[in-house]
Parts: structure tokens; sequence; C-alpha cells
């Protein structure tokens, strides 16, 4: 039997933005900010071919990847800062609090393992993608980094940058951008990405709500047990990718339209988007994988963008966390039936909807609902196809793969643009490996019909 593949660090360091062009600064936590505060980080690794040896790497390829990503730091210098309880303020107000000289833990490692092997779409496990994180260290003072960053060479083979970011600093939407500010500067004029990232927006008086949501949130999310945000994800499960093809996806959407049109009396059809369509489909194969009794009550739960919902609406680029819960449920006889299909894009359209007139409707109940679900194993989502994350070129081409891991502990769903296609998605999970099984076959008997 041969041993597993072992990871060799290589060395760390800080990085900071360019001394003395960032002033001491202050971020308050909004509640959008909040409800994260205890759930750790979302962890993604880009994997890159890049066929150098670790030396060649470490002396022609690094010293650009440091320099650029210090320069990205100094427009989203949160990053290098420290998420902690405010020292003016009452006991449950936090902040992001950066001051000059704050840094970036950055690890340089080198993995024996075989690239396509660890960053392929077929199910593997876990384990293999685990020696790729970075970690978010934390203070005696019990403030916790915002960001962490390691790049692991793969000798001859490839390249993986993964990332870490503290849920409570920012969101996907966030994260991305700072993300591409990073990679074009890196690039420069060897970039092939389409997405050039607009200074980031930090004012947060622009978030206006009618409410004290902070307190409401703040008191409900932190009575929960703290979570160690290394966690390791449960034994014996594998991460697996699949795509819906564009026109996999046209199908789905003429199936969902016409029957939903029937069922109504020949009456308005319904709009059914990319995203309805695959939320649909992977929320049917996954009912079918887990072998739900009919009259069992299955729970999938998604969050929306409120940037351009709320009243003012926000700036795209607003730092932050400005993501709504939307909530769906429906009985899995419903889904299990031929053409459940329809049921689950039906309910999951009907939440859209309610979200698009009134992203805060009810959010007060939130807290108390995402209790209540999360033992009954909702499917949730993470990622969104709309980060273009296969556009994110450092200068060495579009990355191979992208995973989002911090699905191994979460149970939801990863979900991005397809790189091989455009209107494809792209969507991975984390499963047991007879679930995993169950549900490939459900994923493309379906698609073959």
């Amino acid at each position: 039997m041969s041993s597993p593949p072992q990871l060799r660090l290589l060395q760390t360091s800080q990085v900071s933005p360019p001394s003395g062009t960032v002033s001491e600064s202050t971020l308050p936590l909004t509640f959008f900010d909040v409800l994260w505060l205890q759930s750790g980080a979302v962890e993604r690794v880009f994997f890159y071919r890049l066929p150098h040896s670790t030396s060649y790497f470490c002396a022609s390829v690094l010293p650009d990847l440091k320099s650029s990503l210090s320069l990205a730091l100094q427009q989203f210098y949160p990053l290098a800062g420290k998420i902690r309880r405010s020292p003016e303020l009452d006991n449950d107000k936090y902040e992001i609090c950066y001051v000059d000289g704050d840094s970036v833990s950055f690890t340089v490692a080198e993995y024996d393992a075989d690239f396509d092997e660890v960053s392929g779409d077929h199910a593997r496990d876990v384990g293999l993608l685990l020696p790729l994180l970075p970690r978010l260290s934390r203070s005696d003072d019990d403030s916790v980094a915002v960001l962490a960053l390691q790049v692991t060479v793969f000798p001859n083979q490839g390249v993986a940058v993964g990332v870490a970011v503290h849920h409570a600093g920012c969101d996907g939407s966030s994260s991305m951008r700072f993300m591409f500010s990073w990679a074009s500067t890196c690039a420069g004029p060897r970039s092939t990405a389409a997405m050039v990232a607009a200074p980031p927006v930090f004012d947060r008086s622009l978030v206006s709500v009618p409410r004290d949501l902070y307190t409401i949130f703040y008191r409900k999310f932190s009575k929960r047990a703290e979570r160690v945000i290394h966690e390791a994800p449960p034994v014996a499960t594998v991460i697996a990718s699949f795509t819906l093809k564009g026109d996999h996806i046209r199908r789905l959407k003429e199936l969902i339209s016409a029957e939903a049109e029937a069922t109504e009396g020949g009456g308005a059809s319904l709009r059914c988007s990319t995203i309805m369509a695959t939320y649909a489909y992977v929320w049917v194969c996954l009912i079918n994988a887990r072998a739900y009794g009919s009259d069992r009550t299955a729970h999938f739960i998604f969050a929306a963008d409120c940037r351009g919902r709320l009243r003012p609406p926000l700036p795209a680029a607003y730092f932050g966390n400005c993501i709504g819960a939307c909530f769906v449920e429906a009985k899995a006889g419903e889904l299990l039936r031929e053409n459940g299909v329809v049921a689950a894009a039906k309910a999951i359209g009907k939440t859209i909807e309610a979200f698009g007139d009134d992203p805060l409707r009810g959010v007060e109940r939130w807290p108390e609902r995402i209790k209540s679900i999360v033992p009954q194993q909702p499917l949730s989502v993470a990622g969104s196809p709309r980060f273009r994350v296969y556009d994110l070129d450092f200068g060495w081409g579009r990355p191979k793969k992208v995973v989002i891991t911090s699905i191994m502990r979460s149970g939801a769903m990863s979900l991005a643009e397809s790189r091989e296609e455009e209107g494809g998605v792209e969507i991975g999970l984390v499963l047991p490996k007879h679930e995993m099984d169950q549900f490939g076959t459900c994923f493309s008997d379906g698609l073959s019909r």
C-alpha cells in the first residue's frame, strides 16, 4: 500500500500593505456580518497548471505574487486586519481593526501528490485537499485574522493557491473582488481576466435597516458553541464535482416552464432561471441519494445578494457581508415523484419572488429558522456562477480547477460557472461515499432522459 502524499512547508511569512500607505482604521460589523461571527472561514483552492520546479517557482514567480498581494492589500486593507470585540463600545459590538503593520499570513509549501488526482472532478478523499488549506490565526486577546493564504507547489505539475477568509469579514462577492485585484496586479498585461475589480466601498453608514437587527442577531448567534475554525470534516466522506452543461440547463428550464404552465391550467408560465433550474435539479438528486421517506420535510437554504435590493441600495463594490437568507421546504414525496424537479423549482421560485419584493421580510426570525432547520440536513449553497472564479488569472492562465473546500464542514453544495463552456454550471459536493455514488447515478440518469 502506497504511503499518503506528504506536504513540506518551505516558508511562512507575513505580507502587509506597503508601509505608511494605510491609516489606522476600524470597520464596525453590521447585522449582516455578525450572523457569521462564529462560523469560521470560507476556503477556496485555485489550481493552476504550472509545470515548473519548486526552485524556479520560488525564485521567479513567488516574488511577484507577494509584491502584488501587498499592493492589493493596500486597497483591501481590512483583510490584513483582525476581527475583535470593540474596546470602546458595548460588549456586543465587534469590528475589523487595521493598524499600520498588520499583515496576512502567507505560507509556501511543496506537496508530492499527483496534481490531477487532487484537482480532478472525480470523487476523491477529502483528506487529499486538507494540506492545501491555510489557517486563520487567533491572538491572545481572542481577535481573529480575516485572511490567510497558502501557495502549494506540485513540482513540475502545478500550483494551488489556498484562501481562507473569515465570513464575518466579508461575503463571497467582496472576497472575489479582492482576488481579482490581486491576480490582475500580479499578471499585469499578461492577464486574460475580463473582470477588473472596482475600488471597494467601506462606508458602513450606507447599510440602512429599520430595526436594531445587530443586537437581535448577536444575541441569537453568539450563544452557539464556539466552532474551531479548522474543524475536521466528517470521516469517510468524498468530494466530487458535477457539471450541468448549457444544453442540460436549457432542457431543464423548458421542462419546468412547460410542466408548471400545464399544472396551472394554461396560466402564465414559470420564469425559470439558470440558478433556479440548477438548485431544483441538485436538490431532487440529493433527496434521492439520501433516500428520504415521502413524508419527511426536505429543507433548502440559499443566500441572495441584498446590495441592489436594499432601500437605498448599496454599491456593488460595498465591502462586507450583504446577503440574505432564503428558506425553501417541500415534502420529499413531492420531490421524488416523476418530474419532481418541477415541484422543487416552483417552491424555489416562490421564495425568490418573495425575496425580491422585500429581502428583509421576516429577518428577525432568521436565527430561529436556521437553528431549527440545521439538524434536519438542509441543502445549502456556497459560491455563485456570478463570481467568475475561472477568470482568475495571475498571469499563468485560467485555473484548471476551483474548489470551495469549506463545504467539507458545512455540507453545502458549491456553485461556479462551468470552465468548459459559457452557460454551464459546476456543482461541488461532499458526501459519504455511498451517497455520492447514488447522487452521481441520479444526476447522470436524469440528464440522459
